[in-house]
């Protein structure tokens, strides 16, 4: 796992790049000129001034259509910030001729968002591949382009919402400390704010000020569209000539914003007191702007300290046990930046120690400086993750847009650029100019009589930078394959090796010759696993932690050189394993991940480390209400006895578990248990066929388990309905979880029946729980639901529900909960929503198929469940033929509103609940 962050990351695929006049551009619509083209990538211009980039991909079956607005947070005045992030809200309320975009979007199915950050504003809706589909989400992007109401009733019933969403961040201390950490670095710029803004500017917002700032810069020029996919560009082109060439080109001049923070003159220091299950030391230091050349060397060097495991403070801090988990963040913004750094650490641990560790390697980079080695890794992961940019429509649209808030789209290949052709010898100029006591913000004060202050950042000319940009190779375009699970059935080929495992072979073009491997194993019964779990759940974590031929790092370092993204993990009866890599490289792939998998040298520090990270999650993990809430109706909906491979530990439990197992326990269980008799590998992308069927059958073909097999069932709860409440003093955000266990299958006749009901129960935006408790009584940030069922037994089958809150709105909640459950069932469900629930089913499963992962995925489960992809055919054919009547009869025969049981965690003696239901502050 890697936990090196950056924002403006060269993740592209370089292709040539032609500057093209208005007169030698073929024909195009009226009020529309060619700007520049990258291979596959062409930049549109309209007459008002909106930038147009389009990407067709005829291999994607799917289309995302991202709406950017160069507007964020820096751009918020005194006593208004925050309204950046409130527009954001209220664009998905009601426009002009939408009653509720969001509702809209959720009907039909389509996957949408919104993220507000420092210096822009991006929507996205991911849809499959059609054009009466785009057609429709351009017309709803050019109406909230300048057509939203941003009423005073949406801003009132929203504003519980953001509220709780502000309160969600609060449970963070990190999250906390980072937001305080840049308020105290950023003395002028607005860096230095929360783009959710202050309680008081967010509460206080004034209606006439929020429309004025949507009018000001909701506006076709200052933004960009981004269309990439499966689309017709000449369609998609006309489209967007029609709807948003009829928006005027606004009379206001947009000022840029001049505010420069000045160099920092001293250390600064921080520090939080608040309760948690964990300590953590931060620097935070102030850099160049996304834009400098320098930038690449900020990345490099934080690939050099963060690097999982191979970084220096990973093995000055993690490997030696002082620390739990250390990240670091390179924040490249439009002015300049900050680069700050993340030490997790247990209670006990030694702060003090930790600390002086940090600084002396962060800021003794000028006299240990970046090695060729460092720089050649740091490299190579860039390269890696850039190949793999177009393979995400939305990460594509993401980030072509985020580098047009810079100045210039292309930027994203230029920086790449520049980093691949960094030297050491500025890498480590860059380190000694600007990693300096003076340039840094602690948890703590630390005085200094001469400060060594950095030099001073500089904007850059992008135009000057951009004017003879070249760009490089593109890469291979994958095939148009329809991904229906009638076209995935049809070309999969099913082979069961001589172990017993069982293969299944999707082979198609994919960009890029992309390839994804997904492996499940299971093994061992339900008396044989019996008090087997300490060890059975440590095994697949130690597993690439060393081998008989590599060591962690050279496991690390093996997988980037063959551009694999590669990962394992296991519990007490079974594992699953997966790869992503390009088709050149499967055949290392598929070797390098028989070696973790078959010769683990469990080496005894790795296991020590593993003890003290799980060990550290746990302990921060008992104090998180979520976590909490969760764990306490796991284990009352299934009281299994102790030794039970099923049975669910408390955190106290599995805590003195990780502690007492030894390394000789661990090796036990995989020698016993481990092998490939029983299983499913599904390989979906570019890769021949007969060559893969070969070497998993000498891989894999003859490795068995010791123990016999039987899939250990799960049990139908049988627990009487309760409320559970936990107490988690001074965390702002609570949790509420409930659930009605339900004696069901997914082979049921009722099942496609209850199916699209838990659609319109809690998933979406237009689901029951939404409208009323987020949008109506304004409760919750985040609130769903649904209806799951096991394709094995009855045991698992429930209508699940929940919702984050403040701990004051607790008894309104509960009531909200109880309310819309008896009309559930005594209304049921009306036509409207029968018909949108169906076109949402049918549209996310259409995008589910679009993606390979997901595609090798559900090849494993059908097989593992004895099926074939016949089941989701009829599935889907049962689905759509449902009438009203069959739904509502589901529903009334099936979910018993007084079989609830809830589990609660919260700050609820803080609170002033008053108890109608199920208000009682105390555990149950």
């Amino acid at each position: 796992m890697f936990k090196l962050k950056t924002t403006l990351c060269a993740l592209a695929i370089v292709g040539v790049m032609t500057l093209v006049s208005a007169a030698a551009a073929q024909a195009l619509p009226d009020k529309v000129s060619k700007v520049a083209e990258v291979q596959g990538i062409t930049e549109y211009r309209l007459a008002n001034g909106l930038q147009v980039l389009l990407f067709p991909d005829s291999s994607k079956p799917t289309l995302t259509v991202s709406t950017s607005y160069r507007v964020g947070s820096r751009m918020e005045g005194y006593g208004e910030t925050g309204m950046a992030h409130l527009l954001e809200h209220l664009t998905f309320k009601g426009t002009k001729n939408i009653v509720n975009v969001g509702q809209e979007l959720s009907k039909r199915g389509i996957g949408f968002n919104g993220q507000t950050g420092p210096d822009d504003t991006k929507y996205f809706e991911t849809f499959p591949a059609t054009a009466d589909t785009l057609d429709w989400v351009l017309g709803v992007e050019a109406e909230r382009m300048t057509a939203a109401n941003i009423a005073k009733s949406d801003l009132d019933s929203e504003m519980t919402v953001v509220r709780n969403e502000m309160e969600s961040g609060e449970n963070s201390p990190a999250r906390i400390l980072s937001e305080k950490m840049a308020a105290a670095a950023y003395q002028w710029h607005s860096y230095g704010k929360s783009t959710i803004g202050a309680r008081s500017d967010v509460e206080n917002v004034n209606i006439a000020h929020l429309q004025n700032f949507y009018r000001k810069y909701y506006q076709p020029d200052n933004a960009t569209l981004v269309v990439a996919g499966k689309f017709d560009p000449a369609h998609a082109l006309a489209v967007i000539a029609h709807d948003f060439g009829s928006l005027p080109k606004p009379a206001r001049v947009l000022e840029p914003t001049h505010t420069t923070e000045p160099v920092q003159e001293g250390e600064r220091m921080v520090t939080l007191r608040r309760p948690g299950g964990e300590q953590w030391v931060a620097l935070l230091y102030h850099i160049v702007a996304g834009t400098s050349p320098d930038a690449p060397a900020f990345d490099a060097i934080a690939s050099a300290l963060g690097d999982d495991p191979n970084g220096r403070l990973y093995k000055r801090l993690i490997e030696t046990r002082k620390a739990q988990e250390n990240y670091v963040t390179t924040r490249l913004l439009v002015d300049p930046g900050y680069l700050q750094i993340e030490v997790k650490l247990k209670p006990t641990d030694n702060i003090e120690e930790v600390k002086k560790i940090l600084l002396d390697t962060v800021e003794g980079l000028a006299r240990e400086p970046i090695t060729e080695e460092e720089l050649k890794r740091a490299k190579l992961k860039n390269k890696n993750g850039f190949e793999r940019f177009f393979d995400n429509p939305q990460s594509f649209a993401f980030g072509v847009a985020n580098a047009a808030t810079f100045g210039d789209w292309r930027l994203i290949f230029a920086q790449y650029e520049h980093m691949q052709n960094l030297q050491l010898a500025d890498v480590n100029r860059v380190a000694a100019q600007w990693f300096k006591p003076s340039n840094r913000t602690l948890g703590m004060f630390i005085p200094t009589d001469h400060p060594d202050r950095v030099p001073a950042a500089v904007k850059t000319d992008v135009a000057a930078m951009m004017k003879d940009f070249k760009a490089g190779e593109a890469i291979a375009a994958g095939e148009d394959f329809v991904a229906t699970p009638e076209n995935i059935e049809a070309r999969t080929e099913r082979v069961t090796l001589p172990s017993g495992l069982k293969l299944m072979l999707l082979p198609k073009k994919t960009r890029g010759e992309t390839v994804v491997v997904d492996l499940q194993m299971h093994f061992g019964n339900e008396e044989n696993l019996r008090g087997q779990r300490p060890a059975g759940e440590l095994v697949g974590q130690m597993l690439d932690r060393g081998t008989t031929r590599h060591t962690r790092k050279q496991l690390s370092d093996a997988s980037d050189a063959i551009q694999t993204n590669l990962g394992v993990q296991g519990w007490i009866s079974g594992a699953k394993a997966g790869l992503q890599t390009k088709r050149e490289h499967l055949s290392a792939a598929l070797n390098l991940l028989a070696e973790i998998l078959r010769e683990p040298s469990f080496p005894p520090d790795e296991f020590a480390q593993l003890k003290n990270e799980v060990a550290g999650g746990l302990e921060s993990s008992a104090k998180e209400p979520q976590l909490i809430a969760d764990v306490a109706l796991h284990r009352y909906l299934h009281a299994y006895a102790y030794d039970d491979p099923r049975y669910s530990t408390s955190f106290d439990e599995h805590l003195k578990e990780v502690n007492a197992v030894k390394l000789d326990d661990v090796k036990r269980f995989y020698q016993k248990y481990w092998g490939m008799d029983h299983g499913e590998i599904a390989v979906v992308g570019d890769f021949d066929a007969q060559a893969v069927k070969a070497q998993l059958t000498a891989l894999f073909g003859s490795w068995k388990s010791s123990m016999p097999y039987q899939r250990v069932p799960g049990v139908l709860s049988t627990a009487a309905p309760k409320v559970l409440v936990a107490e988690t003093p001074d965390k702002q955000n609570a949790i509420a979880i409930g659930s009605i266990p339900l004696a069901l299958r997914d082979s049921d006749p009722d099942f496609p029946a209850l199916g699209v009901a838990g659609h319109v129960w809690g998933a979406g935006f237009d689901s029951r729980l939404n409208k009323r408790i987020r949008q109506k009584d304004g409760l919750s940030y985040g609130v769903g639901g649904g209806i799951s069922a096991s394709g094995f037994e009855e045991a698992d089958g429930q209508l699940g529900m929940g919702a984050i809150y403040a701990p004051q709105n607790r008894a309104k909640l509960e009531a909200a909960f109880a309310d819309e459950l008896q009309r559930f069932v005594h209304d049921g469900i009306s036509a409207e929503e029968l018909a949108s629930a169906k076109q949402a089913i049918a549209t996310q499963r259409n995008t589910m198929y679009a993606a390979d992962g997901a595609e090798a995925n559900l090849l494993v489960d059908r097989t593992l469940q004895n099926r074939t992809l016949a089941y989701d055919i009829d599935l889907a054919s049962k689905t759509d033929a449902l009438t009203l009547e069959q739904v509502n009869a589901a529903i009334r025969k099936w979910i018993k509103p007084d079989a609830a049981i809830w589990s609660l965690a919260g700050d609820f003696a803080k609170a002033d609940c008053k108890p109608p239901m199920l208000c009682t502050p105390k555990s149950g």
